[in-house]
């Protein structure tokens, strides 16, 4: 496994949703992918937090809240890493199969529906301006953080699961790229998760084969 070396906001967002992008964290774990390694972004639960923040799953107050409880929890007070990518890996299971107009596995949705249940119970309804308004109970622990982010990324899922969008869902045709995403072009026929990046390496490998048939 690979450990990325730049920024949380040096990630590109080209999903067209917050799950998707999440599930875009890492790459190489595709069934027959041209990478020999996973290439994992998601190195420290610091790195997950900025992450968060650049996707937009929570707001700058939010950030400029939890971000002191973050940088100073010590290792023994800080979340399980692993169960953030454990419910990336999740969500993964439920929607590339379903990009390739396969079946979702249930074990997997389960897991969903568990961890959605756990951020609906973060949610609270409050008088915002004389109206009713979703609010989210303050976090005073990373462990509750982890849990409303999560807990919000599980609220898109199910969201975009039962949606009419779902049936944009593709994933990159690259053979090194796993990385999903929502086909909204006009002609419904994209094939990359970004043209500038896996299009134009793919385009370049294919006339390499060619020069070298030659």
């Amino acid at each position: 496994m690979t450990h990325f070396t730049g920024t949380a906001k040096s990630i590109r967002l080209i999903g067209g949703a917050r799950v998707l992008d999440f599930i875009n964290t890492t790459n190489g774990r595709r069934p027959g992918t041209a990478l020999k390694v996973m290439e994992e972004r998601l190195t420290s639960f610091q790195f997950f937090f900025e992450w968060a923040f650049h996707a937009s799953l929570i707001s700058a107050q939010e950030f400029a809240d939890y971000k002191p409880m973050v940088l100073e929890s010590s290792i023994a007070y800080q979340p399980d890493l692993d169960a953030v990518i454990a419910f990336r890996e999740c969500l993964y299971e439920v929607f590339y199969p379903l990009s390739l107009h396969g079946a979702a596995p249930d074990e997997a949705l389960q897991h969903i529906n568990q961890t959605f249940q756990q951020g609906v119970a973060r949610r609270v309804l409050r008088s915002v301006e004389g109206k009713p308004a979703w609010e989210w109970k303050p976090c005073t622990t990373a462990q509750e953080l982890t849990a409303t982010v999560l807990g919000r990324l599980a609220i898109d899922a199910t969201q975009l699961l039962v949606s009419g969008n779902l049936q944009a869902l593709r994933s990159c045709t690259s053979t090194d790229c796993d990385w999903v995403f929502l086909d909204i072009s006009k002609n419904k026929q994209r094939k990359w998760c970004q043209m500038s990046v896996c299009g134009s390496r793919e385009k370049l490998s294919r006339l390499k084969q060619v020069g070298g048939a030659q």
